[in-house]
């Protein structure tokens, strides 16, 4: 087992706005979990790893994150104490149990941070229509890139003439292992 011992863990109001009603947290651990970071990025589909500086950042759904460092999980926008722990429990659990499986993970290296709204924008077929909920499709394009939405949620992309389009962003999105934040 890669990760046993949290030798500190403390569950806190945002110190820049203490008025909000969700919490935040971070766990020292004495264990060193930079090895497992590729291969957790690649099963729980982070958004953003930095390999440089052994950051790995896993957004949970809009508001909830979690970040993982060598030497400390830091965990942001818990409801309360419970769901704090129960996230450190459950990412602690995903750590080792992803690390036992290493050899059978082909581990990724990619950011989804690295995706442009601009070249998602392109792909799309512009039409402002509104159907997939937002006023345009810039606004779309960003929040696909932010995992918020999915390819499915733009009707006219799914059109036969936009069908080159589709495959190309699909395409794109892949290469930065994009998934949408409620993807299994």
């Amino acid at each position: 087992m890669l990760l046993e011992h949290v030798s500190k863990f403390d569950i806190f109001r945002p110190k820049c706005d203490s008025t909000k009603e969700v919490l935040h947290a971070i766990a020292q651990i004495e264990e060193d979990i930079a090895p497992a970071l590729p291969y957790v990025h690649a099963e729980l589909g982070g958004w953003d790893y930095d390999r440089h500086n052994q950051v790995l950042l896993l957004k949970l759904s809009p508001g909830k994150a979690i970040t993982l460092q060598p030497h400390e999980i830091a965990i942001r926008g818990c409801r309360d104490q419970e769901e704090a722990q129960a996230l450190l429990k459950w990412i602690q659990g995903q750590i080792n149990e992803i690390y036992e499986r290493r050899d059978q993970i082909t581990p990724r290296y990619s950011s989804q941070a690295g995706l442009k709204v601009m070249e998602i924008l392109k792909l799309l077929p512009r039409t402002n229509c509104k159907a997939c909920g937002y006023t345009t499709c810039m606004a779309y394009a960003a929040a696909l890139r932010e995992g918020e939405i999915s390819l499915q949620d733009c009707p006219p992309l799914w059109e036969e003439k936009y069908r080159e389009k589709q495959d190309k962003l699909q395409t794109y999105l892949e290469s930065f292992g994009w998934r949408a934040l409620d993807a299994d």
